[in-house]
């Protein structure tokens, strides 16, 4: 507790504008349990689980008045998270050693992946209880790093990798299939960037084909119908049978009406196609 938060208690007079009951509560042991209480909840809730800032936690504590017990300063709040972090991955080590002792053995998949802020970061998450298995900087991502890296991080679990989801870098290939003994399954991303590649220009082009086709017959048929009216405008009239204006336009529309459902047919195969791609997805999970 902050030196000048206890001084300010000493007062005879109500904090801020804080009910006098709810102060009269806050200075009694169940009081100040609770107060801290709220405060770590909104520590946890808000910069642990929502990846929010302390600013926020300071916002919340003014909004709801508890700033009349609690110091909001930038300083006070970080110091306070600090020391929560600190403890939950003491806790977290803690929890780790015990439920490994009980644990049944079990085959596992991980799903691997690398970030950077700003160093290499390594990540394996078992996706079924969505445990992070490992999450550690490395000097580099080559398959001999990752695997001392995610042995290191099975240590007291009795868990056998016997599949790695990641992508198709060759390390994590190796790493996965020939020092684990695993299967590699590729990300989702890849099983559709391949079937899209292999589909999606050659369904492009039909629909693409189809539509000029479309505006091919579209410019025939009014051709046809603006050299009927054209005819028929001239006077006098030529001499002779005219010409089968009747039989050209009905051509013509027939045409066009063959090369628009030919475009809907290649229209309708392009939205298949990208519905059975988003379907991969569904099937893959």
């Amino acid at each position: 507790m902050a030196r000048s938060t206890l001084l300010e208690w000493c007062h005879e007079q109500p904090l801020g504008d804080a009910p006098a009951g709810l102060v009269a509560f806050v200075r009694t042991p169940e009081g100040m349990s609770w107060l801290h209480r709220m405060v770590i909840a909104a520590h946890f809730s808000i910069t642990l689980r929502a990846a929010g800032g302390t600013r926020l936690v300071s916002e919340f504590l003014e909004l709801s008045g508890l700033s009349a017990f609690v110091g909001v300063s930038d300083g006070a709040q970080h110091k306070l998270n600090a020391a929560l972090e600190a403890a939950l991955v003491t806790e977290a080590e803690a929890q780790r050693t015990t439920l490994g002792e009980g644990m049944a053995p079990r085959q596992v998949t991980v799903c691997e992946d690398e970030t950077f802020h700003p160093g290499a970061c390594l990540v394996a998450i078992e996706p079924v209880s969505n445990f992070i298995l490992l999450e550690g900087y490395a000097a580099d991502r080559s398959a001999a790093t990752w695997t001392a890296a995610l042995e290191e991080a099975c240590t007291g679990l009795a868990v056998e990798v016997i599949q790695s989801t990641a992508d198709e870098a060759k390390a994590l290939r190796r790493h996965a299939e020939t020092d684990l003994g695993a299967h590699h399954s590729p990300d989702l991303f890849h099983g559709q960037h391949e079937v899209s590649k292999a589909t999606s220009l050659a369904l492009a082009r039909d629909v693409r084909q189809a539509e000029e086709r479309v505006l091919a017959a579209q410019a025939q048929w009014e051709a046809e119908r603006a050299a009927q009216q054209q005819f028929e405008a001239r006077v006098p009239r030529p001499l002779g049978r005219p010409p089968d204006f009747k039989a050209r336009i009905d051509a013509a529309l027939n045409a066009l009406v063959a090369a628009e459902a030919e475009l809907a047919q290649a229209q309708a195969r392009q939205s298949e196609a990208r519905e059975l791609i988003r379907e991969l997805g569904v099937l893959y999970r």
